[in-house]
């Protein structure tokens, strides 16, 4: 995959650039059915396909103060639009004097004139340019002056309900993990700093906690509570976990943490930075009458994370 931080001149050596545009937060089913489409269109010119996308969210400028929640950080977009089969991705800031481009400088300007697109796909909700000027009518009827072809991508469903990055941070917000795996089509994941923590889970549970700093602030966290998880490590290594999230009741916490038990491993994680698969939420988190029962809940949810780990490859 090659990575552009601006929309490309083509002086010749990109032949027949395909393009579509969006934000793909998420790179859901949804997104998935636009790329693979993409791949094809670019497949029958005899071309490249191009995704263009933005590293902060739009929302974020058009709307400044702005709370922006994203399901995908800058490096999880582009791994999943790499495992999609993307070849070129061009991931623009999207910046106040961005937002102002009128349709016709973004169509003639940038994807005609510079990077001489041979065809654009776009999703059936989908509009660029100041004000969304340019949706589906206003590409069609450029398309007969400029003789670039525009193909529209229908909306996907998942379970009766249109997949939409709305949906999946409401179902990530509920820790509905399954559902999320459906209209991601691939697991949820979650990469941060171990840092130091309260220290009891090892001390006084016998269950040694790493305490995860998620490395992007907007990231959104699941649903409190009690989760089957992958750990992978730095070097690749793959572990199988149990975690926590939340504001550990039984001792009275006040702050939200995000703690995982890695199975079988003792070793000093300080300062490393691990990426958390979320499989399936098992329970909410509780407030225990005593340290002990806290423990001897501990003990099942281990039991029942290690079957489900084994289960689900």
């Amino acid at each position: 995959m090659k990575v552009y931080t601006e929309i490309p001149e083509n002086t010749g050596q990109f032949k027949n650039p395909v393009v579509t545009i969006g934000n793909f937060d998420g790179v859901h089913v949804g997104h998935g059915k636009i790329i693979s489409t993409l791949l094809k269109k670019s497949a029958e010119h005899k071309g490249e396909p191009f995704v263009i996308t933005f590293r902060n969210h739009p929302r974020t400028v058009i709307h400044p103060g702005s709370v922006c929640r994203l399901i995908t950080t800058v490096e999880e977009k582009q791994k999943a639009l790499f495992e999609l089969g993307v070849a070129n991705v061009v991931m623009l800031e999207f910046t106040k004097e961005f937002s102002e481009l009128t349709a016709d400088e973004f169509y003639n300007g940038l994807l005609v004139e510079r990077l001489k697109a041979r065809e654009i796909v776009i999703g059936y909700d989908h509009a660029f340019g100041k004000n969304r000027e340019g949706n589906i009518d206003y590409l069609l009827r450029l398309s007969q002056e400029t003789g670039v072809e525009i193909t529209q991508i229908g909306e996907e469903s998942c379970d009766s309900e249109i997949i939409s990055s709305t949906l999946l941070r409401e179902e990530i917000d509920n820790g509905n993990m399954e559902k999320v795996e459906k209209l991601l089509g691939r697991r949820y994941t979650l990469s941060g700093k171990v840092v130091n923590g309260a220290g009891r889970g090892g001390k006084k549970l016998g269950f040694p906690t790493a305490n995860i700093l998620p490395d992007n602030p907007d990231k959104i966290i699941p649903a409190g509570g009690v989760y089957a998880v992958k750990v992978f490590f730095p070097s690749g290594e793959e572990r199988k976990g149990m975690l926590n999230i939340g504001m550990t009741p039984t001792f009275d916490g006040k702050e939200k943490t995000i703690e995982v038990n890695i199975f079988d491993f003792n070793g000093d994680l300080y300062g490393e930075n691990l990426s958390l698969e979320f499989y399936d939420r098992i329970r909410d988190e509780m407030k225990f009458p005593s340290a002990q029962e806290l423990v001897d809940q501990i003990t099942r949810d281990e039991v029942v994370i290690r079957k489900i780990l084994d289960e689900k490859k």
